[in-house]
């Protein structure tokens, strides 16, 4: 098959992993997928003859529109040269409305979804974009149940027309790599070293993680440490003065965002990673949480709070503490537990490598999206 699949992502966007794996996953099946990205007006990128940028103004109300219109334009050569079977589009970072226009080139269009903007930043124009896909899109894919869920009863589609495809994990990188190897990061081999990657913003439960520290057992607080990475320099001050009220300030670290690649290598240096999101949140209620399957591919015990996928996990498992809220004391009680059973660590870890490795891995992703594709090009095809 070859597929094009459009979105306004940029290097600078946490979710471009998600984009770039899969689309390796999917060329290894025999595919040829081309990617479609937004980039800043005047910025240079290399040359891939798999992704394709289109220039835009970014952080402007008018990129969408910009990005829009040079879509519209370029499409049709791209279809062309490309031979496209199936067009992908990211209903949450592209207008649909405008892109609607793809559908005279009688291929069938498929819109993915990986979160709702109503639950994080409301927009009507957003709301407009869902309320239309069930009249121009061929089908949808999502990223949970929950999510299906709510396409079904709120948008009125067809749970036929939906296909589920979650986060992945690269094998290379994470699972029995060696990549971290190059790149070492000093263990801190008398400190108990908790982990927590990626984006930081609220609610994310960030400062509930280092309020927990103070919470704990003064014996344990002498020895423990915790490691934030992926907070840019300026606003890393913020997060040091909570460390320093509760007198933890010398037990946190906050490293600014690093490569994707060097990830492994932090992780590797940590006992435990933890991911404490507030489970009462919707937004984390339909999500699947990167980093935790990064943690657990690298045979790392998770401390993970209540929300629908990390329930799935811990049936399939036991490979850390699940928490039913992300207050400091439950954090703190989940810390001291895996602190005094360090006996379990191993093969807790162990167990969620084996999970990852079994229903997560970016190859199984790409094979269950490859089989639901398959079956609406199938079914457009008897329509026609």
């Amino acid at each position: 098959m070859n597929i094009l699949w459009i979105n306004k992502i940029t290097d600078k966007d946490f979710h471009k992993t998600t984009q770039i794996e899969l689309s390796k996953a999917m060329n290894r099946r025999g595919h040829s997928l081309t990617l479609v990205m937004a980039k800043s007006i005047g910025e240079k990128k290399p040359i891939n003859n798999e992704i394709i940028y289109f220039p835009t103004c970014i952080g402007s109300s008018l990129s969408g529109l910009i990005y829009s219109l040079f879509i519209i334009f370029y499409a049709p050569y791209i279809v062309k040269k490309k031979k496209i079977d199936i067009i992908m589009i990211d209903g949450t970072s592209v207008l649909l409305p405008f892109t609607s226009i793809l559908k005279i080139f009688n291929v069938p269009m498929i819109v993915d979804i990986r979160d709702l903007p109503e639950y994080t930043k409301k927009s009507v124009f957003s709301e407009v974009s869902l309320s239309f896909i069930k009249y121009i899109m061929d089908a949808v894919t999502i990223i949970t149940p929950e999510l299906e869920k709510i396409f079904i009863e709120k948008y009125g589609i067809s749970n036929k027309k939906i296909g589920i495809w979650p986060s992945g994990v690269s094998k290379e990188i994470f699972i029995g790599s060696s990549i971290y190897d190059n790149k070492k990061v000093k263990k801190d081999s008398d400190k108990f070293v908790l982990i927590h990657h990626g984006a930081y913003r609220t609610p994310r439960g960030l400062d509930n993680l280092i309020l927990s520290l103070g919470e704990l057992d003064d014996s344990l607080k002498k020895i423990i440490k915790l490691k934030i990475v992926g907070v840019p320099k300026e606003e890393q001050p913020d997060f040091l003065s909570l460390a320093e009220k509760i007198n933890m300030k010398e037990q946190v670290e906050i490293i600014p965002k690093v490569n994707y690649e060097s990830i492994p290598s932090y992780i590797q240096s940590s006992d435990v990673g933890v991911i404490p999101l507030p489970p009462d949140r919707k937004c984390w209620e339909v999500s699947v949480p990167l980093k935790t399957l990064e943690y657990l591919a690298m045979g790392k015990p998770i401390i993970a709070t209540t929300i629908p996928f990390h329930k799935r996990i811990f049936e399939k498992g036991k490979c850390g503490v699940l928490i039913d809220n992300n207050s400091p004391k439950a954090i703190s009680q989940a810390i001291t537990y895996l602190f005094n059973n360090k006996e379990k660590l191993k093969h807790m870890g162990k167990t969620g490598q084996e999970i990852v490795k079994n229903h997560y891995t970016w190859d199984s992703i790409a094979f269950d999206l490859e089989k639901f594709v398959k079956t609406i090009l199938a079914d457009y095809r008897d329509e026609r």
